[in-house]
């Protein structure tokens, strides 16, 4: 095998996402599909692997809670499709198709223009160009599946809708939640005054964004300015290695060097050019992320829409919440998470995650968002009203 393909897996089973003896997956070699490991399933899926535009394909039960969740969101979805509301699915997925098995004539229509599909009682079906793509594309599924429930769910708890399925599920759910993160420091400290030592703290920074569980290693971005350059991670990148991904772009010209930076890039560059931070850290916490989308509006006109205009004021746990697409433009979070940022030093961006900033090193910027999740799990768990902690 590949360690390089087989290292995109790996990360799967790192993050939580997947057991290693329950994944299973195929890149393509020399015409003849190839699979990590012997199980029945894999002839079943062979002909996927002919389809144009699969390169490669990523198959497993998820870990719990993930399991149970998706098992839950399969059996009550509408017309057989599941229909999340976060960031990541309008990015990667656009949706996930309930299919009742994995034969290839099933998942065949739903894979021509889907990129991740759920099989209940056997698991996510993901599939990308490569490897790496198809990993992305499972991890967003789990984020997504993960943040649609909870919110649901605590949607529903309010109108008294809830159901005893939701209310097991929910239980079993939060008996598999790992602990609150603590952040402790200990991070290089700045400001840096080299650019070695710039990419260090954010090569750094990175594996304890992925270490606190801020993230999947494939979703999140950093910057450090220094002097009239901005140092971000490229993209596509993984936090947890960051060595070779992190691109140099020149304020002053605009001229890039490292590498294609993050989508983010306007966001970076606008707090970097109007406020006095140096270190900015985005990531995608899911308790953050649920209580961003938690809006008590009834019969408004943006509803739909939320994610990328929303004219009203709001905060969770005194953190503003803003709209913003990925990346820049009329309705980009560049718009958007500059302003907050300037006189809060953190922002959530409505079902999508949170811009955390420090004025010389990654440690405050780090720390605040490790206490933003912290504070946004313990408000969750107030406000729902069923009596379970995890």
């Amino acid at each position: 095998m590949d360690s390089d393909i087989s290292s995109y897996a790996q990360r799967l089973c790192r993050s939580g996402l997947a057991a290693d003896e329950a994944l299973l997956w195929a890149a393509p070699g020399q015409g003849q599909p190839r699979w990590n490991r012997h199980h029945p399933v894999c002839a079943r899926l062979d002909p996927l692997l002919e389809k144009p535009g699969i390169g490669a394909v990523v198959y497993a039960r998820p870990a719990e809670p993930y399991a149970g969740i998706f098992d839950y969101l399969a059996r009550t979805a509408a017309d057989g499709v599941i229909r999340p509301r976060d960031s990541e699915t309008r990015v990667f997925l656009t949706d996930l198709p309930v299919a009742e098995s994995p034969d290839p004539d099933r998942l065949g229509p739903a894979l021509s223009d889907r990129r991740c599909l759920v099989i209940p009682g056997f698991g996510l079906l993901a599939h990308g160009k490569d490897m790496a793509e198809a990993c992305v594309c499972f991890s967003a599924a789990c984020f997504a599946g993960f943040v649609k429930f909870f919110a649901d769910s605590l949607q529903a708890s309010r109108t008294g809708n809830i159901g005893r399925d939701r209310i097991r599920t929910f239980e079993r759910a939060c008996t598999y939640l790992s602990a609150t993160a603590v952040f402790e420091g200990g991070l290089m400290r700045g400001p840096f005054e080299t650019e070695a030592d710039a990419r260090a703290a954010i090569i750094e920074a990175g594996r304890a964004v992925v270490g606190h569980g801020l993230v999947d290693a494939s979703f999140g971005n950093l910057s450090y300015r220094l002097g009239h350059s901005l140092y971000i991670t490229t993209s596509g990148s993984f936090l947890d290695d960051l060595k070779d991904s992190v691109a140099a772009i020149n304020l002053d010209t605009g001229a890039v060097s490292g590498g294609r930076p993050s989508s983010e890039l306007p966001a970076h560059e606008r707090i970097a050019g109007q406020t006095n931070f140096l270190a900015i850290v985005h990531g995608h916490p899911l308790f953050s992320v649920i209580l961003s989308m938690d809006c008590h509006e009834t019969d408004c006109p943006h509803s739909g829409d939320c994610h990328r205009l929303c004219p009203r004021s709001r905060q969770v746990c005194s953190v503003p919440v803003v709209s913003g697409e990925t990346g820049g433009g009329p309705y980009g979070l560049s718009q958007t998470v500059p302003p907050a940022i300037r006189s809060n030093k953190a922002a959530i961006v409505y079902g999508h995650g949170v811009f955390s900033c420090a004025a010389s090193d990654f440690n405050n910027a780090l720390g605040r968002m490790v206490t933003i999740e912290h504070l946004c799990r313990k408000t969750y768990f107030e406000q729902i009203g069923i009596q379970i902690r995890p």
